[in-house]
């Protein structure tokens, strides 16, 4: 599986990543806006998105619907701060597949790319914290 995180908060990615990577046959693609994603976007083959919101250059859930339109096998998930329930409505409609509010656990992560927790080969304790309790925090 190939996934796009595509996150203008650095450490939002970072933690993604870790955690999607050990994930297995995954292989995930960082951006941090739009004009990145974009390009990635044209060149790869994604199965999973996860995008912010806001981006430095654009909106991402314009850019989602874009995709969705594109490719409706697409799992596409929008990362956001604001629990805004217009903006989960029209993501909804748009066909994107999960909307996640930040902070928000790797539970909620894992169900919104339609994945169990006995999917992910990462540790169940990671760095004495189990895996489950962890959250993604950002801005």
């Amino acid at each position: 599986m190939k996934v796009l995180i595509l996150e203008k908060d650095k450490t939002v990615r970072q933690s993604l990543s870790y955690f999607i990577e050990h994930q297995k046959n995954c292989e995930v693609f960082l951006a941090s806006s739009k004009k990145e994603g974009i390009s990635l976007f044209k060149t790869v083959p994604f199965d999973i998105v996860l995008c912010g919101d806001r981006l430095p250059d654009g909106e991402g859930l314009e850019l989602l619907k874009e995709w969705t339109k594109k490719d409706p096998n697409l799992i596409s998930i929008l990362l956001t701060v604001h629990g805004d329930e217009l903006l989960r409505q029209e993501a909804i409609k748009a066909g994107i597949r999960g909307y996640l509010v930040k902070p928000f656990e790797l539970k909620q992560l894992e169900e919104a790319m339609g994945m169990k927790s006995s999917e992910f080969a990462c540790p169940d304790q990671i760095g004495g914290v189990r895996s489950s309790e962890l959250r993604i925090s950002g801005k």
